[in-house]
């Protein structure tokens, strides 16, 4: 499951965080108000980046395990 969707507001795009249903950040910036084609891509590399952090943790977790 992914945890970036969109969501349409207005006729323009926003990136909602599934775990808040509110719009998403980066860098303290809301990813909102953008275009179809901006909001698919900041969906893509927001889910990338939450699938990058996870598999971190778990590979973290697996090496203390092993040490």
């Amino acid at each position: 499951m992914c945890r970036y969707n969109l969501r349409m507001e207005d006729g323009l795009w926003t990136v909602v965080d599934a775990t808040t249903q509110r719009p998403a950040e980066l860098n303290n910036v809301q990813m909102a108000r953008m275009t179809w084609r901006e909001a698919c891509d900041m969906v893509d590399i927001l889910n990338n980046l939450d699938r990058i952090s996870s598999l971190s943790e778990c590979y973290e977790a697996s090496a203390k395990a092993i040490a």
